[in-house]
């Protein structure tokens, strides 16, 4: 018995931190972001046994997938009648602000329940309610994982697991939009801080709220869709400042780096923006207007690799849930 997901990633652009509830499902962030059509892959297959967990890839630790599995069997106790292997297969570096952990924690809870061949739409909603509780229980992401539910270019409105059944979710609130961003995403290729380092900081909480509040605020006024774009990219960058994040870890080098190689691409002009990604020492590359080809993806790259920096090109994903 077999069952594979291809979950993608997330960036956050903008975010204020939210998690002083008691439930888990209700901790989360406000903010803005997007899918990616890169992820992680998990394959898992199962014999029958008596519950052992076997992990293999490229997983950062086995911690994450071992409390995925200890929630879904609350829910599907017949995951215990089975040994079961899972193979993680990271598309992205993890632990760069690009929903890893998130994207992880999902494609576990779906690949599991694909092998039992639990119907489609219930193994969803219980991947994102669980996924949640899971990325909260490690001091992980606080909306990847309501991101990457929503698709899209995202606006979290509401912290929290989105509400996805009678029974499962949280009051999370999400809107989305979609058009197919051509982006090129790049990031350091030395290690990062974990997300916990910053959001279980009460000072670097207290700013990063305070900040994403203000960048937030003209964003969650009118519609929340394509013409919003602009806004998005200009808020992005105003809350990088105030929350002392643009200085921190060495932000600033990064996007010098980054001007840097889109100069020497021949795209100095503008038409290309670069915006961090939050938490990671990373950022992605974005046309500044749309729809945009992708012509300038491979070039951009290119240049950004000959200065020692990770880079590959992608696009924003409408499912993110179900990539190819």
């Amino acid at each position: 018995m077999q069952g594979r997901a291809h979950v993608g990633g997330h960036v956050t652009l903008i975010f204020s931190v939210q998690d002083e509830a008691d439930n888990l499902l209700h901790q989360g962030s406000r903010g803005a972001g997007m899918s990616l059509d890169r992820g992680v892959i998990v394959e898992a297959s199962a014999k029958p046994g008596s519950g052992q967990l076997q992990i293999e890839g490229d997983a950062p630790s086995n911690h994450l997938h071992r409390l995925v599995f200890e929630e879904l069997t609350a829910f599907e106790p017949k995951v215990n009648d089975f040994d079961w292997t899972i193979h993680h297969s990271c598309e992205l570096p993890p632990s760069q602000g690009f929903g890893l952990s998130a994207a992880g924690a999902i494609a576990c809870g779906l690949a599991i329940q694909r092998t039992l061949q639990i119907e489609e739409e219930l193994a969803r909603n219980r991947a994102i309610h669980i996924a949640h509780r899971v990325e909260r229980r490690l001091s992980g992401g606080l909306g990847d994982v309501a991101a990457i539910h929503a698709g899209g270019v995202e606006l979290r409105l509401e912290p929290g697991c989105p509400q996805l059944s009678d029974e499962l979710g949280g009051p999370g609130a999400v809107l989305s939009w979609f058009e197919p961003i051509p982006i090129v995403i790049v990031w350091r290729t030395t290690s990062s801080q974990h997300t916990s380092n910053y959001i279980d900081d009460g000072e670097w909480k207290l700013a990063i709220r305070a900040a994403g509040e203000h960048s937030l605020f003209g964003l969650r006024e009118g519609r929340w869709d394509r013409n919003r774009w602009s806004e998005l990219l200009a808020k992005s960058a105003e809350f990088a400042e105030r929350s002392g994040l643009l200085v921190d870890s060495g932000r600033v080098d990064l996007l010098h780096l980054i001007g840097s190689a889109l100069a020497g691409s021949g795209h100095a002009d503008g038409s290309l923006l670069s915006r961090l990604c939050m938490l990671g020492e990373s950022a992605v590359i974005v046309p500044k207007e749309i729809p945009s080809t992708s012509d300038w993806q491979q070039q951009v790259v290119e240049n950004l690799q000959m200065r020692n920096l990770g880079a590959t090109a992608a696009f924003v994903a409408s499912d993110a849930l179900n990539l190819h």
